[in-house]
């Protein structure tokens, strides 16, 4: 038989409590402002308490005689066992020394109660919410009010906070001018600020990604669906899912943190060497040999890196394979646009395929021949109206019906489905619009798709990257659009994961098993790549003719070994990972990681072209911070951390910093870079000299000691990091507590509200934020995002009212930051590197502008020395 578990209690210690005030009546003021009356288990210690605090509040003495006076007269002294109850209490304890000790234990199994009650409750719920969002927020509520349990808060007379602030303002004037809230470590902020003083909240805001976005229309892959959408509609619904590069240069999935409306800005295209193509403001960096570089500094002819493959596979098979290779068939050689669908072919296994389909699964129609063209029609019985044709219903329900040949394009559906059935859907309309033959000279088979509708060939293009095959489009002299595989390497791939049907699935059918001795050098890391290849072997004491016969790029001797490396080309990435292997050489084996990468295709861009304003959009990508859009690689993206480094390092304060936007390793890598000034890029490479070594080594020495606390906790409601705070600073203190960011935070509602809701549940968590660090009495640096307003008005300078779902964020913070940079929006602008940091509101004191410099590579900030130049 199961055993009832009794409620956390202790009766022991409830009756040491009420024991030691009898003893010593004056004790009740070191456990008056925390323990209740409601914190005792038997209801009769509930009732001995209560009234010796009422005793105690109206001035009276709580000893055995007026107590059991004052319960006489409420009429409660029969009920918690008479006087003599109240009299064995006294001799409960000797002493009334640990009586904060017993009430400490008290009010904990009091708390466990409550846990275990609202358990209860959020059972309850559970079963009987039928919405789980609801569920949940009535969870966090009532896991809130416990911990809210801990919160309190009591009247004091204006005489007690006086003698404080005089106390307070002898201490500023012994130390004026020096900093005496928490040093942000900038000179000119310090002198405006005093410090970050304690208790206040304070805001830092600026636009997210500093100019770095894409317009509207780029498209995204759905890495769980497949499906491509709009940055647009991916904004809306969220997308929590992206493909990206990781640090070794492998393509794969990672989260999205937030994703970001940033108005209108000016835009530019960037076509590459195979005819991808993306639009993206200036600022926008790419990936290439030398690290993330902005579209400002590169030009026509320069290497970007763009991914070989984007594996975005649904998993829809719910069509027979049958209706796949129909729907291929019709876009690609279909008349679809107006009376009956038709078909034109010669190749006869082709046209007998199509003739079972049609048979198989609309065999209301029957089909008509005329020469080459096969007309899908209804028969016709007279007197009878004849209903619409189903293939015509079909094609038109798939959206593809009255579109001309110069119109056509993949019906959304296709992205969602299978690798099997996209790879059958390309097998067909390849080999009805397109073409394998051999190449002038090599005899080396090409394969061409040319058709009249741009978008068609884009979606053909994009489809063959999704199996990892390399292709060229491009408009032809005569107005066609042209998808074509000449690399040797993508024509094997094609040849083996797509194929054909019909006759030219006989064509170069041993193609497989044979490759021409010279492939194309398009694809491979930039010629700017041999530079690290030749000081890796000066390193070693080889030239470039030793250490290609040490690494089998030849086998020859001799002075230069019969080998010209034509340095003039690109370095063949198999021949790169080789040199490294061969010097096991950190500065070189580091690239391979992501140069020498089998998913990274290396593209010249071919044009970079202005076109205008447009609506614009980013995304927040916490692990490796970039992502693919329109099947290139782009990036998105501080000075809270700059002062969070200076706080702890320059002034030993300890700080607490929660990252709901970048992972624990990341914010490591940030801060060595900062401490050690070793730009990023050579830290996530590994290309790293030997002087930075030995500074990496002195900044690890420093940050290990540093009282530095990092939680990554991403969407981390406000009832945990209050619950994480403090539990912090019970165990080790901290003296600053920094936020990144506070639109990434979860209220009680668990951050899924719409946009009139999400204001509030903003303006829930800033007042939470004030309130914990009124509580932990501490700064609160909170990083915040701006509206896109910022981007409307000719002065793109931030206002208070560009606050991002500002709610009461304004109201209640006790300092507003913001940072500009006015590169970002004027790239010719004199103040390049400089970022103003703009305090706009400053409860306590005055507002202005100071300017810092900013170190772009090392994301640091730092105090901007001005010179006044020689004469």
């Amino acid at each position: 038989m199961a055993v009832e578990k009794l409620l956390p209690q202790n009766v022991e210690a409830e009756a040491g409590v009420l024991g030691s005030l009898l003893i010593d009546p004056e004790a009740v003021v070191q456990v008056a402002d925390f323990l209740r009356p409601e914190d005792f288990y038997r209801e009769a210690h509930r009732t001995i308490f209560q009234a010796v605090l009422d005793l105690y509040e109206t001035g009276g003495p709580a000893d055995l005689i007026t107590l059991t006076d004052e319960l006489a007269r409420r009429g409660k002294l029969d009920e918690i066992g008479g006087a003599s109850y109240v009299s064995s209490l006294a001799n409960q304890v000797p002493t009334s020394r640990n009586v904060k000790r017993y009430a400490q234990i008290v009010e904990r199994t009091a708390v466990l109660r409550r846990l275990i009650n609202a358990a209860g409750q959020i059972a309850g719920v559970a079963y009987n919410e039928p919405d789980a969002d609801d569920a949940i927020g009535q969870a966090e509520q009532l896991i809130a009010d416990v911990s809210g349990r801990f919160s309190h808060s009591d009247f004091d007379h204006i005489r007690d906070t006086l003698r404080e602030y005089i106390d307070k303002l002898d201490q500023l004037h012994e130390h004026r001018g020096s900093i005496v809230g928490v040093a942000s470590g900038f000179s000119d902020l310090d002198k405006l600020t005093g410090g970050l003083q304690k208790s206040d909240l304070v805001i830092l805001a600026a636009r997210p990604s500093v100019g770095k976005c894409l317009t509207a229309h780029t498209l995204i892959d759905d890495p769980t669906t497949g499906a491509r959408r709009t940055i647009e509609e991916c904004v809306r619904r969220k997308l929590p899912v992206i493909f990206g590069i990781s640090d070794a240069g492998d393509v794969r999935t990672t989260a999205v943190s937030d994703w970001i409306d940033s108005g209108v800005q000016p835009c530019y295209r960037v076509r590459t060497h195979s005819g991808r193509e993306v639009e993206v403001t200036g600022h926008h960096p790419f990936l290439t040999a030398r690290g993330w570089t902005p579209l400002h500094d590169l030009a026509v002819g320069d290497a970007i890196a763009v991914p070989r493959a984007v594996p975005a596979f649904g998993s829809d098979e719910s069509w027979p394979i049958e209706l796949v290779r129909l729907l291929a068939y019709l876009i690609a050689e279909g008349g679809i646009t107006d009376g009956s669908p038709e078909f034109t072919n010669t190749d006869p296994v082709i046209v007998e395929d199509f003739k079972r389909i049609i048979a198989t699964h609309f065999p209301a129609c029957a089909i008509r021949q005329q020469k080459i063209t096969y007309i899908v029609a209804q028969p016709r019985i007279a007197g009878v109206r004849t209903p619409r044709n189903p293939l015509t219903q079909w094609l038109a329900d798939l959206g593809v019906w009255n579109k001309l040949a110069r119109e056509k394009s993949f019906p959304a559906r296709v992205w969602t489905w299978s690798r099997a059935y996209l790879a059958e859907f390309i097998r067909v309309l390849m080999s009805c619009d397109g073409s394998i033959y051999p190449m002038a000279g090599s005899g080396y088979p090409r394969i061409e798709l040319g058709v009249a509708s741009p978008q068609l060939a884009l979606d053909v293009h994009h489809a063959l990257i999704r199996f990892g095959i390399v292709a060229k489009f491009y408009k032809t002299s005569r107005g066609a659009w042209r998808v074509q595989i000449t690399d040797p390497v993508a024509v094997k791939r094609y040849q083996e994961q797509i194929g054909w049907i019909g006759e030219k699935a006989t064509r170069f059918a041993g193609l497989t098993r044979s490759f021409p001795k010279r492939l194309s050098t398009i694809g491979h890391p930039p010629r700017e790549t041999w530079a690290l290849a030749r000081a890796a072997a000066q390193r070693h004491g080889l030239s470039m003719s030793e250490l290609a016969r040490c690494s089998g790029a030849t086998a020859r001797s001799g002075k230069y070994a019969g080998y010209n490396p034509h340095t003039a080309r690109s370095l063949p990435r198999t021949r790169l990972a080789g040199y490294a292997r061969t010097l096991n050489d950190a500065h070189l084996d580091a690239h391979p990681r992501w140069i020498a990468s089998a998913d990274i295709y290396w593209e010249p861009i071919v044009a970079i072209e202005p076109i205008g304003e447009q609506q614009v959009y980013d995304l927040t990508v916490p692990d490796g911070a970039n992502f693919i859009a329109q099947d290139i690689i782009v990036h998105n993206t501080a000075m809270s951390l700059s002062l969070a480094h200076n706080a702890s390092l320059r002034y030993g304060h300890g700080v607490a910093l929660f990252s709901l936007e970048m992972s624990k390793e990341q914010l490591v890598a940030r801060l060595l870079s900062m401490d050690a000034q070793v730009d990023q890029q050579r830290l996530r490479t590994g290309y790293i000299d030997d002087d930075e070594w030995e500074r990496i080594s002195e900044s690890v020495g420093r940050l290990s000691e540093a009282n530095i606390y990092i939680d990554d906790t991403p969407g981390i409601p406000l009832v945990e990091m209050r619950s994480k705070a403090r539990r912090l600073m019970m165990e080790h203190g901290f003296d600053l507590l920094v936020v990144d960011y506070l639109q990434l935070m979860q209220g009680s509602g668990g951050g899924r509200q719409g946009h009139e809701n999400r204001v509030q549940e903003i303006s829930e968590i800033s007042r939470g934020l004030k309130g914990l660090a009124r509580e932990l009495n501490v700064p609160v640096l909170a990083l915040s995002q701006l509206s896109r307003a910022v981007e409307s008005r000719t002065d793109k300078k931030p206002q208070l009212s560009d606050l991002r779902e500002s709610g009461s964020i304004e109201q209640d913070a006790d300092v507003v930051m913001f940072i500009y940079r006015d590169e970002v929006y004027n790239p010719d602008t004199d103040r390049k590197n400089i970022a103003d940091i703009i305090v706009a509101k400053h409860r306590n004191g005055p507002v202005g502008q100071i300017s810092l410099y900013f170190q772009a590579a090392q994301t640091r900030y730092r105090d901007l020395e001005l010179r006044t130049p020689d004469y």
